[in-house]
C-alpha cells in the first residue's frame, strides 16, 4: 500500500508541475463539455471508467474497455454554436488505446472591416478542430497511467492558427467500488492568430467516482485557464446516474462556480450493443439551452 501511495503522489505532483499558472487562451470551443453521459452527470467524469468519452476527460480512465467501443455525439450549444464529437477506444493486450475528434463551429458572427470605413456589419464564422490519440497502461492493479497527443486548429474569418498538445492522466483504484482520477489536458505550445499569440486552454481535473449497487456518484474539482490577470479558475462538478432497469438509466448533475450554468439532467437507453444518451443543460443570462445526444456502440 505504501508503494501505491508513493507512486500516486509522485504522479500527481508531476502532473500539476506541468501546468502553467497564467495563460490567455484561444480555442474556447474546445473547452465545452462534450458527451451526453458526462454532461448529464454534471461534467464530473474524471474518474468514470471504461466509456469512450472517458478518454476526453482523463486518458487513464479509458483503460479496461472490452472489445471495440465508440461514440458519436452532437451538441447544440446555444443558438448558432454546434459541436460534433466522436471517441473510439479498444484494448490490445495490456494497453488500451483511445482516439478523439471534436469540431466546433459558430455561424453568423458580425464584424467590421477596419480598413473600409462603413457602418455595415460583415458576416463571418469560426471553427475549432481538435484531434487526439493516446494510450493507457496499468502499472499495478491499482495504478493506471495514460497520455494523449493532439493537434488543435482554429479558423476565425480568414485567420488560421494551430498548436500541438498532450494530456497526462492517472487513475487510482482505491477499492473495487471507488476510483480516483487526476488529469491535465491540453498542455502545449501557444497558437498565433492575427499576429497575436495565445496559450491553448489547459485544464486540470481531479475527481472520484463511487459505485453502490445500481447507483454511481461522482465529483470533480476542475481548474482551467481564464485570463492573464486571474490565472486558473476553480470550479466544482457533482453528478450521478442510477440504473432504473438494465436498459434505462437516469442522470443528474450540478456545477459550482459558473455564472450561467449549474444543473443538468439526462438519460440513457441501451439495447444489445448500442446505447442512446441524451442530456439537457440549461443556461441563464439570456443564453440558449444546450442539448446533447450520443450514439454509443460496443463489440
Amino acid at each position: 500500500m505504501k508503494r501505491f501511495v508513493f507512486l500516486f503522489g509522485i504522479t500527481v505532483i508531476g502532473i500539476l508541475a506541468a501546468v502553467p499558472v497564467h495563460a490567455l487562451s484561444g480555442l474556447r470551443l474546445m473547452t465545452v463539455e462534450c458527451g451526453a453521459r458526462p454532461v448529464g452527470m454534471g461534467g464530473a467524469f474524471t474518474a468514470v471508467i471504461r466509456d469512450p468519452y472517458s478518454f476526453g476527460y482523463n486518458p487513464a480512465a479509458v483503460h479496461g474497455v472490452v472489445g471495440l467501443n465508440g461514440s458519436l455525439g452532437h451538441n447544440t450549444h446555444w443558438e448558432n454554436v454546434n459541436i460534433e464529437s466522436g471517441y473510439l477506444a479498444f484494448a490490445k493486450k495490456d494497453v488500451t488505446f483511445g482516439f478523439g475528434l471534436k469540431f466546433g463551429a459558430v455561424d453568423d458572427l458580425q464584424g467590421r472591416n477596419d480598413s473600409i470605413p462603413s457602418s455595415d456589419y460583415i458576416p463571418f464564422d469560426a471553427q475549432d478542430i481538435a484531434i487526439k490519440g493516446g494510450a493507457s497502461y496499468a502499472f499495478t492493479e491499482k495504478l493506471t497511467l495514460g497520455f494523449g497527443l493532439g493537434y488543435m486548429f482554429e479558423k476565425i474569418e480568414s485567420y488560421r492558427g494551430s498548436a500541438f498538445n498532450f494530456d497526462l492522466g492517472l487513475l487510482f483504484n482505491a477499492r473495487p467500488d471507488l476510483t480516483v482520477g487526476v488529469a491535465v489536458l491540453n498542455i502545449g505550445s501557444g497558437i498565433e492568430l492575427r499576429r497575436e499569440s495565445y496559450d491553448i486552454p489547459t485544464t486540470v481535473r481531479a475527481g472520484a467516482a463511487y459505485t453502490y449497487d445500481n447507483l454511481m456518484a461522482s465529483a470533480d474539482v476542475v481548474m482551467f485557464d481564464d485570463d492573464a490577470e486571474e490565472g486558473m479558475d476553480l470550479r466544482g462538478h457533482l453528478g450521478g446516474e442510477y440504473a432504473l432497469t438494465p436498459e434505462f438509466t437516469v442522470r443528474a448533475g450540478y456545477r459550482l462556480g459558473y455564472e450561467s450554468k449549474s444543473i443538468s439532467a439526462g438519460f440513457g437507453f441501451s439495447k444489445r450493443n448500442f446505447r442512446i444518451d441524451y442530456a439537457f443543460l440549461p443556461y441563464s443570462n439570456e443564453l440558449d439551452d444546450s442539448h446533447l445526444i450520443n450514439l454509443t456502440f460496443s463489440q
